[in-house]
């Protein structure tokens, strides 16, 4: 039973953020007990895992003889599995979430039955498998602040960690660039704990967003945006420099769009306008805002795989060639090396989260994957009276931070090392789902008594 208890009132005008003593309580909160501590607790390791699992776990196994896929398929069966039992625990708090997961992990699941590689697309769907429980727990104990909350602290202290680790040149903290490229203090790019430099600024400047959606003026949050603010300028991730100012300014102006009242759809459709004018901008200005990121017109190979995804996906449109399964065949491999500038690394995906979701799960995964970030969006900011506004404006500027993010990066769901990402959008989708049917309950209820008053 999530916690709602952030504001009153869904009538037109201003939202405001109303104390928690004098809001109305549509969730209720579940009670601080000791196994619900137990349980946040179990959700903080399992975001730092996600975050980190194939740095921090691969690299000690390595000393005791066990390979890296080997002792991350098993932390994943363990960690997973007791997620599982505790879902199975609470699995009559949510009934409409909880046939989401059903659903989601069966078609997950049996996408390996005709998956080119199905032991591959098992392990893989059993990991995202627990990101949706994990995601349905976190939605039953925590309210959105909450959740936010666990974000960011979460992400500054890996942060901290990681930039320790990095002062004292150790090895794991340092990204190794197969260009070369300096980051913009001209040192070795940083990515810390995080298994990449664009992964360990992605998660910095959603990680800023959480702070400013949920922390009060203070000493505490001054130092963590500042600390979250050298993790992107030591990474020097292009992203990431592009992803802080967007994130920042859709917080911003979500947030002001809410105290003034103005509707969900209409928000949302002055940002697709937005968006359409800024592609044709960034259409004409191309060649020179490359140029100022230091990146070349294929984005690194980018286009060059997204162009073949595109192929990829044409081959196996509707159901797809199952759950990371393409890259474990032989055509896949033969196609890398036809380019020449993928022959001296492996690719894992391409790079492009709604191509890789098509390729994997076909045009039935896609079009799930769209819907829930547009649920997102829309449930984010029609419920801010309810979140806050607030916290309302940083959901909804992660969500869409992620949804923008997913055209250059493989975020969501992304066998390689960001399944937060989907762990957060099912999280808000489960979330907000409660506050909708609570309003609908309360609804009826609310026109009855006003009928007998008068």
């Amino acid at each position: 039973m999530g916690t709602l208890s952030e504001s009153r009132g869904y009538g037109r005008g201003a939202v405001k953020n109303i104390p928690d003593a004098s809001a109305e309580v549509l969730v209720p909160a579940p009670p601080r007990t000791a196994g619900w501590q137990l349980r946040i607790a179990f959700y903080a390791v399992y975001v730092a895992l996600l975050m980190m699992a194939p740095t921090i776990v691969s690299s000690p196994a390595r000393y005791f003889g066990v390979s890296s896929d080997t002792a991350l398929y098993w932390t994943w069966l363990a960690i997973n599995g007791f997620a599982v039992l505790l879902v199975l625990a609470a699995a009559r708090q949510r009934p409409a979430a909880l046939l989401t997961v059903i659903l989601f992990s069966g078609y997950i699941l049996a996408s390996s039955t005709w998956s080119v590689a199905p032991q591959t697309s098992l392990q893989y769907g059993s990991t995202l498998v627990g990101v949706l429980c994990v995601a349905y727990l976190m939605s039953v104990d925590m309210g959105m602040r909450g959740i936010l909350v666990l974000l960011a602290r979460v992400t500054v202290t890996l942060s901290v960690v990681g930039l320790l680790l990095y002062v004292m040149r150790a090895d794991i903290a340092i990204y190794v660039d197969a260009a070369n490229r300096a980051n913009l203090l001209g040192t070795l790019p940083f990515k810390g704990l995080f298994p990449h430099k664009i992964v360990a600024g992605f998660y910095a400047a959603t990680g800023i967003v959480a702070i400013m959606a949920t922390s009060r003026p203070g000493a505490g949050k001054v130092l963590s945006v500042l600390c979250l603010l050298a993790v992107i300028v030591l990474s020097s991730s292009s992203t990431a420099l592009v992803l802080l100012p967007f994130a920042i300014a859709i917080y911003l102006l979500t947030r002001r769009a809410l105290e003034r009242g103005m509707r969900a759809r209409a928000w949302i459709a002055s940002l697709i306008i937005t968006a359409i004018v800024g592609g044709l901008l960034m259409a004409w200005t191309w060649s020179d805002v490359l140029g100022l990121l230091s990146r070349d017109t294929t984005l690194t190979g980018r286009t060059t795989l997204w162009d073949w995804g595109l192929r990829t996906w044409a081959e196996r449109p509707i159901f797809g060639w199952g759950y990371g399964a393409y890259f474990e065949t032989p055509e896949a491999a033969a196609v890398a090396y036809s380019i020449p500038e993928f022959r001296s690394w492996d690719v894992p995906h391409f790079h492009q989260t709604y191509i890789q979701t098509a390729v994997d799960f076909g045009v039935v995964g896609l079009v799930a994957l769209v819907v829930v970030i547009f649920k997102v969006l829309l449930r984010s900011y029609k419920h801010g009276a309810a979140l806050g506004s607030s916290v309302a404006a940083g959901t909804f500027a992660i969500a869409l931070t992620a949804a923008a993010a997913g055209f250059v990066m493989y975020l969501v769901p992304s066998y390689a090392y960001t399944e937060v990402v989907p762990l957060f959008l099912f999280a808000t989708l489960f979330s907000t789902g409660a506050i909708e049917k609570a309003r609908r309950r309360a609804s009826p209820a609310g026109a009855r008594d006003q009928r007998r008053v008068r």
